[in-house]
């Protein structure tokens, strides 16, 4: 009965200087994260408070369905087709494609100034013709890259702010068996993160 009465108290030993170390490592990683998550949903209102405004810059396009703006889970993304911007099967950007661009860049200088952007282009599924080896893969990238040097080049936005993606016909937003499902995958993406505390862009 004498070994039944001694009391294990190995519960009651203090924490090493590792263990409390460990302990307050972790605490100040949660903290953090928790500082970041509420910084990304404040840039999150930001972004929902901006898109009003964009959509009145672009309204008329947006009738049209030439430009269209949501906000997803990648952050305000205004989607701008093929033929609004460029000439036929060209990286020359029109009048009315530069007109368009300079809204964009206006936004990114004003109301979001401080947020990183990616600029994606998409094609339909059909080959270019006559293009010399140039695929769908290039074509998308070609056009967002396009798009990332007016910006930078002739608004004069932070090149640090930019990425640039290209998916070719493979993230499709309509059916490629018709001409208007076709003409709506063709299009550039400008996606609009939400600031997060580590980004500290320029401008």
């Amino acid at each position: 009965m004498a070994g039944c009465a001694g009391t294990d108290d190995r519960g009651s030993h203090p924490l090493s200087r590792q263990q409390s170390a460990t302990i307050e490592s972790l605490s100040n990683e949660i903290l953090r994260l928790n500082q970041e998550l509420d910084g990304t949903v404040s840039s999150r209102e930001d972004l929902q408070t901006a898109r009003p405004r964009v959509e009145k810059m672009f309204a008329g396009q947006i009738l049209r369905g030439d430009v269209r703006v949501v906000l997803d889970p990648r952050g305000l993304v205004v989607t701008v087709l093929d033929h609004a911007l460029f000439d036929p099967d060209e990286t020359q950007f029109t009048l009315a494609g530069e007109e368009t661009l300079g809204k964009i860049a206006s936004v990114l200088s004003s109301d979001l100034s401080k947020n990183r952007v990616t600029l994606e282009g998409h094609t339909d599924n059909q080959p270019i013709e006559d293009a010399g080896g140039v695929t769908n893969w290039e074509y998308s990238i070609g056009r967002a890259t396009a798009v990332l040097h007016y910006l930078i080049d002739i608004k004069e936005l932070s090149p640090e702010r930019f990425g640039v993606a290209g998916y070719a016909e493979y993230r499709p937003v309509d059916s490629n068996a018709t001409e208007e499902g076709r003409d709506r995958n063709r299009r550039v993406e400008i996606v609009i993160a939400p600031v997060r505390s580590s980004d500290a862009p320029d401008r």
